[in-house]
């Protein structure tokens, strides 16, 4: 019995940029666990995905905390569960997570094959290592991810679109490949073990994971998803939904996080009012970069005493690059809105392109080995995002009034 949902690649939204050197060996990934959504989106109807995309408030977020010795835009479930359910929401959309059924393995692949007989593609989260190897066959990036990393285990996020019980095999979608090459196929056994996380547990600990960043002189474990992860979309959105209350909701959100106020996105799985000290946010992002400059932030350690570049081997110019350049879109689609109602829109303009010289300075960050280098170019990147937040706030009064002024006129 063969289900595939044939429509998605023409959804597919790949989350991909490319470094000097071309495709595969430039080529960097990141943002996994939303670009399942966005497509899953784009499947629905959602032609302006960017939109979706800076309305999560996910390209507008900075954290560090010297908890992890690293600048990092590591979530959690927490911190992604805020950004799915948000987005969908604004989007006038219902979004649903579930984990770990009492049914197990069992009734949590049911399921996945009902949503999948429904026509609605699945993200889910698992661990990668053993999967990548079936992307690799046909996937020259993750060929290469392979030979490089063949022994690490890393948490990543992907759509499920399709199965066949015959061959044994579900249809995967790889978001940190080109289009032609992230659709490929995983014996179902192969990837029932990846989905279930608890797997990594041994001998009634947790094993640790190598190449993970490190925390009190230990490899760190992944984020910590119950097993079975299962993110999808309902088909049904709000008939009353409009732009411009998306607009309103998200662009004050999008503010308050670059300003730093709200911890999530991104913030560590624990109580929000007994947390670490962290960095948040432009401000955030200067200071931590000041601190950098002054020698006071050291290269990574690693527990066999050997030191990794920083922003080398970390995740944040990526996800710089990618959710920053989301942001601009964003932004610009708000100003095109703001220029319909013959509104002010340059403040608004002015902010995207502070975010878009943001995202470009980022492909910079990605290869810095040199600290204090690197510091120079991150104090760089917070100035334009503390240019954009300065815009952003100039803006918001005339964002206020042309909801208002909407509001009124559909009262």
């Amino acid at each position: 019995m063969i289900t595939e949902i044939t429509t998605y690649k023409n959804a597919f939204v790949p989350m991909i940029w490319m470094g000097e050197q071309g495709y595969p060996e430039g080529s960097n990934g990141g943002r996994c666990y939303i670009t399942g959504l966005l497509g899953m989106l784009k499947h629905l109807g959602v032609e302006d995905v960017a939109f979706a995309d800076g309305a999560s408030g996910d390209g507008f977020s900075f954290r560090w905390t010297p908890a992890w010795g690293a600048a990092a835009f590591n979530g959690g479930a927490g911190p992604f569960h805020d950004i799915w359910e948000y987005m969908c929401s604004v989007m006038g959309f219902n979004c649903h997570w579930v984990e770990d059924p009492i049914g197990g393995e069992e009734a949590a692949f049911k399921q996945l094959l009902s949503l999948i007989q429904r026509g609605i593609p699945v993200q889910v989260s698992a661990h990668y290592n053993k999967i990548l190897s079936y992307g690799a066959e046909s996937s020259p990036r993750l060929a290469r991810s392979n030979k490089v990393l063949p022994k690490t285990g890393f948490g990543h996020h992907f759509v499920v679109t399709g199965y066949d019980l015959e061959e044994n095999t579900v249809s995967l979608w790889e978001p940190n490949d080109l289009p032609e090459y992230a659709n490929y196929k995983c014996p179902i056994d192969v990837f029932k073990k990846g989905w279930l996380e608890a797997a990594q547990r041994r001998n009634n600990k947790y094993e640790p994971w190598p190449y993970h960043f490190p925390w009190g002189g230990e490899w760190t474990l992944h984020d910590g998803y119950g097993p079975y992860l299962m993110v999808w979309i309902e088909k049904e959105r709000d008939p009353n939904w409009n732009i411009w209350q998306a607009i309103y909701n998200s662009f004050y959100r999008n503010i308050k996080i670059l300003k730093g106020d709200y911890p999530k996105p991104y913030a560590l799985s624990g109580n929000q009012w007994q947390i670490p000290y962290w960095e948040t946010g432009a401000p955030g992002m200067k200071r931590f970069a000041e601190r950098i400059i002054a020698g006071e932030i050291k290269d990574t350690l690693l527990p066999d005493g050997t030191y990794v570049p920083l922003f080398v081997r970390g995740n944040i110019p990526n996800h710089g690059v990618l959710g920053r350049k989301s942001a601009s879109d964003y932004l610009n689609i708000v100003a095109r809105e703001l220029d319909e109602k013959h509104s002010d829109s340059s403040k608004v303009a002015g902010a995207a392109e502070s975010m878009q010289r943001s995202s470009d300075i980022f492909r910079e960050l990605r290869y810095e080995e040199n600290l204090s280098k690197a510091g120079v170019i991150l104090k760089n990147i917070a100035e334009q995002e503390l240019l954009a937040l300065e815009q952003m706030e100039a803006a918001w009064p005339t964002i206020r009034g042309v909801y208002e002024s909407k509001k009124s006129e559909m009262n």
